[in-house]
């Protein structure tokens, strides 16, 4: 069995089928506007939190010293921020039952 990657032309797609009465550009704007709305507030440093799916949040990792593994050279690893996913109990339930939720 092979698994599909959905990737953003695949919401797309749904969308325009599930919404025919609206243009097929403002769905596409419409996915857009939500991408960069999402990715904008985790840029902020915002968390966000949909309900049923799960949640994003930003992790400060802090600088830290570590180690070239070739060269063995001691390095300063500097601060940087990192996205954090974690599902919602809801979605792992779904998962591990194999549910899907109708249209």
């Amino acid at each position: 069995m092979t698994k599909k990657t959905y990737v953003k032309s695949d919401i797309v797609k749904t969308l325009q089928g599930n919404f025919q009465k609206i243009p097929n550009t403002d769905v596409e704007r419409i996915v857009e506007t939500v991408f960069k709305f999402l990715s904008n507030a985790l840029s902020d440093g915002k968390n966000i939190e949909i309900r049923g799916l799960g949640t994003f949040k930003i992790k400060n990792m802090p600088e830290r010293n570590a180690r070239n593994p070739k060269t063995g050279e001691a390095i300063i690893i500097e601060r940087k921020n990192k996205i954090k996913w974690k599902t919602s109990k809801l979605l792992n339930q779904r998962i591990n039952r194999g549910e899907t939720i109708e249209e």
